[in-house]
């Protein structure tokens, strides 16, 4: 009921299971029972961890009578050795959509010290964000874990300056703040389609840059903006 409510709502059904080393294989064949589109599995610190996951999937999918293949797998980084390796367990699997980095277990195997301010986490963000577009992975961004929702904002807003188009949350108060931040406005995508239009005006006429609103648009600006259009 709970997948169908999601799916009914326009929504993926994504669902995380415990290490598979712990009770993560009882957990993983029973919301296998139910197809979910994306199984997400906490501290992979290497891609033996999602080929291990990618094996039992298939297994589950076969018993199951799934589709092969359809279930994408979101490997969870929380520790210094997951960021290291992340290009290798991106590419372990072809199930792999996205990834996400954690916060707390993060800041924890760092030896940092926790803030609101998130400042502790913010190379290892970075980090991971270049790691998952090398890899051409989604890159989903730490949860706020704290109950502040201008906190939580401030955060999204510095994740999407960075280029993150996904974060994940844990007071369910923040979904919706996430969304409103991270999902293209309206006016955004307007003033992007004004920059393709003129640009592909001005490629047109043999020019390699066009002025839009005394700015110069180059092509790294247009793809930023077809990007854009597409997520919309």
């Amino acid at each position: 009921e709970t997948y169908a409510a999601w799916r009914e709502a326009g929504a993926a059904v994504a669902v995380r299971v415990n290490p598979l080393a712990g009770d993560g294989m009882d957990d993983l064949a029973a919301v296998m029972k139910g197809a979910p589109d994306i199984v997400a599995l906490p501290k992979v610190h290497g891609p033996e961890f999602v080929v291990e996951l990618d094996k039992a999937v298939t297994r589950f999918e076969r018993d199951y009578g799934l589709p092969e293949g359809r279930t994408r797998l979101l490997p969870n980084v929380e520790s210094a050795k997951g960021l290291v390796n992340l290009l290798a367990i991106a590419g372990a699997s072809p199930r792999v959509v996205a990834c996400l980095i954690a916060s707390e277990d993060q800041a924890a195997d760092l030896g940092a010290e926790r803030g609101m301010d998130s400042a502790e986490l913010e190379y290892a963000r970075a980090r991971f964000l270049v790691e998952c577009r090398a890899a051409e992975v989604v890159a989903v961004d730490c949860p706020f874990t704290f109950r502040d929702d201008d906190g939580a904002a401030a955060e999204s807003l510095w994740a999407r300056r960075r280029g993150f188009t996904a974060k994940s949350a844990v007071p369910p108060a923040h979904a919706r703040i996430i969304n409103d931040i991270l999902t293209p406005s309206e006016e955004a995508v307007a003033q992007a389609r004004r920059v393709m239009a003129h640009f592909d005006a001005g490629r047109a006429q043999g020019e390699a840059r066009v002025e839009v609103d005394g700015a110069l648009v180059e092509l790294p600006n247009y793809l930023n903006a077809v990007r854009l259009v597409e997520r919309f």
